[in-house]
């Protein structure tokens, strides 16, 4: 569960390592000035110990859609079941992320300089983590870690909610009755059995990358089957599990210095 709590806070831990422009909401709202504001208070940091960095923010794509809208869940499974096979049916180009404009300045040093630079950028982003965003944070390392048990604490809320529990354990025993596959009635691991059974699937026809479109598409359909029980058996569930994580996802995003989605 801790992998797909990563996935969906979408936190990513700042290394100092050449990493991409701050994601930001658009819009100049508040997510957009803090993102500035941190920006700018690493700059300032950076130049006050001799080095140079450049402020930068971007606008990631940001969907106006509900989530947990059944016609469009059942819109999208119709055609690519949890995501696993269609995958590798309806390839995605990569999105592209925005270029970290100091990545140059990074490049050009190497040996002591670069590790000065990295470990002095490293110092300015707590820095600007702790005046900005309010965070008693003492290093990058500590930050991750916070951020670690915000998750785990995400975890233990959607896991113990009384009403998830309840709906839960009827969705479980739907799909118990229509054959599938159920390992845990958690409400967690239900809202990614598919994914985990599907993905098993996956792994054990060929590794990633070694799949073709063609070898793909009868195991899609069959996906696409189980997704579709998947979500009529879940159809309350979801209802009311997808907006509390999201709900949570955001406070948690908004709390650590990134947009809300």
């Amino acid at each position: 569960m801790r992998v797909l709590m990563y996935g969906l806070l979408g936190l990513a831990v700042l290394t100092g390592c050449g990493a991409n422009a701050v994601p930001v909401a658009g819009g100049g709202n508040a997510s957009m000035d803090k993102a500035r504001e941190r920006e700018n208070v690493i700059a300032t940091c950076m130049k006050r110990k001799g080095f140079s960095y450049t402020p930068s923010v971007s606008r990631p794509k940001q969907s106006d859609a509900n989530p947990a809208d059944y016609a469009a869940m059942k819109a999208d499974r119709s055609k690519n079941g949890f995501g696993v096979f269609s995958a590798v049916v309806y390839p995605k180009p990569s999105e592209s992320l925005a270029p970290d404009p100091n990545q140059a300045t990074i490049d050009s040093l190497s040996g002591a300089k670069r590790d000065a630079y990295l470990k002095t950028l490293n110092e300015c982003r707590v820095t600007a983590l702790q005046q900005v965003n309010g965070l008693k944070v003492t290093s990058l390392a500590d930050y991750q870690d916070q951020m670690s048990t915000e998750i785990e604490n995400i975890d233990k809320e959607l896991d113990g909610d009384p009403k998830l529990l309840e709906l839960a354990a009827s969705f479980a025993e739907c799909l118990k009755s229509k054959g599938e596959r159920v390992t845990s009635a958690k409400p967690l691991a239900l809202s990614v059995r598919g994914m985990d059974v599907w993905g098993e699937q996956a792994d054990r026809l060929g590794k990633a990358g070694t799949v073709t479109a063609e070898a793909a598409r009868p195991y899609l359909a069959k996906e696409i089957t189980s997704a579709l029980v998947d979500l009529e058996c879940g159809k309350d569930f979801y209802a009311a599990f997808i907006p509390l994580q999201k709900r949570l996802t955001n406070e948690a995003r908004v709390k650590y210095g990134f947009q809300e989605q």
